[in-house]
């Protein structure tokens, strides 16, 4: 299967990688899902999205220690001779669209998880039912 061509455009810069978020996830339908896109070190989205559904209002150890290790197994697959792959994750939950401080927590409990991986973050994104935006 071959990616449309705005899915294969590399994501150059955080305009790309918001509008990526923005064509993939949009604006919220359910609450309680962290979004997982991994993009390799030539700044192309693997095709597979990842949704870990049922996550709890705050990030909990367990839970980023889990998806740390899991991303640490990825990291051949997304490295490449440019650099060693990052992600971009996006918080879905129904309520405001103010960034509040549960989401500041999973922000940097993901960012935490990705570096703790030897990969980087090309963003952390908030999606609720009145739209995307950025927290980090």
């Amino acid at each position: 299967m071959t990616p449309s061509p705005e899915l294969a455009a590399p994501l150059l810069t955080d305009d790309d990688v918001a509008a990526r978020v923005e064509a993939l996830v949009g604006p919220a339908t359910q609450d309680g899902c962290v979004w997982l896109l991994l993009v390799d070190g030539d700044r192309r989205q693997a095709p597979t999205v990842i949704p870990i559904e049922d996550s709890p209002r705050r990030p909990e150890r367990h839970l980023t220690e889990g998806l740390r290790a899991m991303l640490a197994h990825l990291t051949d697959m997304v490295a490449t001779a440019a650099g060693p792959g990052s992600c971009v994750f996006v918080l879905e939950r129904l309520g405001p669209a103010e960034i509040g401080r549960d989401d500041e927590e999973w922000a940097a409990a993901l960012d935490g998880a990705a570096t703790g991986a030897g990969l980087g973050t090309l963003g952390v994104f908030l999606s609720t039912p009145s739209g995307v935006r950025r927290v980090r």
